[in-house]
């Protein structure tokens, strides 16, 4: 079976995105680059119109730019894990107000009463809470500071581990150099 979901991936100075790829191959398991899932599967739309939605939803948008820097561990009892996130703090409110205009219209069954939304990049899934616990308090004994900035918006389509890109929607550049 598939689905439909929107991930923006960030773009990191090169050591920041190698550290983070690195974090989350090691711990989380998954290969490439971190990403914000913006909108999970759960739309009965065809490809096409999903992806028209999206363009027509992020319209005007600007880049968001954001910066992490704390790691908080949350549990998911779905896969019976603790996955530890990292966090923007710059930021959060433009990718909340993001995620809210995403889902307006006939994404609104995407949306998840059951678990607040939370802006975040997956680095670690561990299935005991203690050694998710170390690791976000190793993480955040670092003082991290890592600066980011969501260009575009991805539609994929996600047939159980393929994954494939649908469309990519930019957002627009904000001021004279943004």
């Amino acid at each position: 079976m598939s689905s439909l979901e929107v991930v923006a991936t960030p773009v990191f100075a090169s050591k920041d995105r190698d550290w983070l790829i690195r974090l989350r191959h090691g711990h989380a398991k998954h290969p490439g680059p971190p990403h914000f899932t913006l909108v999970f599967p759960g739309a009965n739309l065809e490809a096409q119109d999903y992806a028209k939605h999206i363009t027509a939803a992020s319209a005007g948008l600007r880049r968001i730019a954001f910066r992490l820097r704390g790691a908080v561990v949350v549990p998911d009892p779905q896969v019976r894990c603790f996955h530890v996130f990292l966090v923007p703090d710059e930021g959060f409110a433009a990718i909340i107000r993001l995620h809210e205009r995403l889902h307006a219209g006939p994404l609104e069954a995407c949306l998840r009463p059951d678990v607040p939304y939370l802006p975040h990049l997956t680095v670690a899934s561990e299935r005991e809470f203690a050694a998710a616990r170390r690791l976000a308090a190793s993480l955040n004994a670092q003082d991290i500071d890592i600066a980011g900035r969501l260009d575009e918006l991805e539609v994929q389509r996600r047939e159980s581990d393929v994954v494939r890109c649908i469309a990519k929607v930019p957002l627009a550049k904000g001021g004279l150099f943004g």
